[in-house]
């Protein structure tokens, strides 16, 4: 897996796959969940309203991906990440479990390139290191060779916090 780390809006960022951060409840309330609300309208709240109802529950665990048209953002779909528990507590085993599984429904999607912003970092207690201490090992699982994952923060002080805990190249959007 290639990375590259980028400074901008996350929902700017040209790929075929959005990972996005999630909450239990699949609620688009805030951050980059917030931003997608703005930008799309309810329809993939509705989705993610009606995925839980499919299923008979109110909320996922913790470490759950839940996949999800994209609206008229440019991508082909949303996989919505929960790396967090309904107490809005997480680790870095948990951003990284988390994910593996993203970035595995991206490649069975056949999406060669993933945009991404931190997991956990903003309503989740962790720091933009620690997300890079979370990602840093899935670079050398081979099933994820042909993806390349943008990850896109707000500021060029974090671009050089991850980009130390990732060790990769740096690019700026």
């Amino acid at each position: 897996m290639h990375v590259e780390i980028k400074v901008g809006d996350v929902l700017q960022c040209p790929a075929d796959v959005l990972i996005s951060t999630a909450n239990p409840w699949l609620n688009l309330s805030g951050g980059v969940n917030g931003a997608i609300l703005s930008a799309v309208g309810p329809a993939i709240q509705d989705e993610l309203h009606n995925f839980l109802k499919s299923q008979g529950i109110s909320a996922v665990p913790a470490g759950t991906v839940v996949y999800s048209g994209a609206g008229n953002l440019p991508f082909q779909c949303i996989l919505h990440a929960v790396a967090i528990d309904p107490f809005y507590d997480s680790s870095i085993d948990l951003v990284g479990q988390t994910l593996r599984t993203a970035l595995g429904m991206a490649v069975e999607r056949g999406a060669q390139t993933v945009a991404s912003p931190t997991l956990a970092t903003g309503y989740g207690p962790l720091t933009i290191t620690d997300f890079g201490r979370a990602v840093s090992p899935l670079q050398s699982e081979s099933k994820f060779d042909a993806i390349t994952l943008s990850i896109v923060v707000r500021s060029e002080e974090h671009r050089g916090e991850l980009q130390e805990a990732v060790h990769c190249t740096a690019n700026r959007a």
